[in-house]
């Protein structure tokens, strides 16, 4: 009882924090409409190999559709693209993790950020803009995936040590991840 009260406790956390950190990167000024860190997303990552692949899908989806419902973008293509991506994200990071080579969660990052910015073209491609010619924006999008991944990753890297004590007893599914 004692463990899931207190995992409950911690994915309300995190999903409070990741929520926050997604509705705050909101209002930062961009250059492009696309451009983003994800900061909300190293939440998910820690999520994912802190405790496990449901527990970041919780944190994903509650993430998108708070931030987008209190972004008034609720009921807007933008929902789909996040939704979308952010889950193809999360489960391309799942099977990094999972996978025999060993991606330090920079990597790991690297890889969410790289999938995410693929998945979104993609669906912009599916879903708004019937022209090949958006695929042109892949390797600006590529460039901002390495970037934005890398920070993200350096980020959950460093906070990692310290939410590893917290979250020490409520890890469902996921290994414990080698400090590298």
């Amino acid at each position: 009882m004692g463990n899931n009260y207190h995992k409950l406790v911690l994915l309300a956390i995190f999903t409070a924090i990741a929520s926050l950190l997604f509705l705050v990167e909101n209002l930062i000024p961009k250059p492009l409409p696309f451009l983003r860190i994800g900061l909300a997303n190293i939440l998910v990552i820690l999520v994912l190999v802190l405790i496990g692949y449901k527990e970041a899908l919780l944190i994903t989806v509650t993430k998108t559709v708070l931030g987008s419902f209190f972004s008034g973008l609720l009921f807007s293509p933008t929902i789909i693209l996040s939704l979308g991506s952010s889950i193809v994200s999360l489960t391309i990071m799942f099977i990094a993790l999972k996978s025999k080579i060993s991606f330090s969660l920079i990597g790991i990052s690297i890889l969410g950020a790289f999938s995410h910015n693929a998945m979104q073209l993609f669906l912009v491609y599916i879903l708004l803009i019937k022209e090949v010619r958006i695929f042109y924006l892949f390797p600006v999008l590529s460039i901002i995936a390495l970037i934005s991944g890398f920070i993200t990753g350096i980020i959950a890297y460093t906070s990692y040590p310290k939410l590893k004590r917290s979250c020490d007893g409520v890890n469902t599914e996921a290994e414990s991840i080698k400090e590298r």
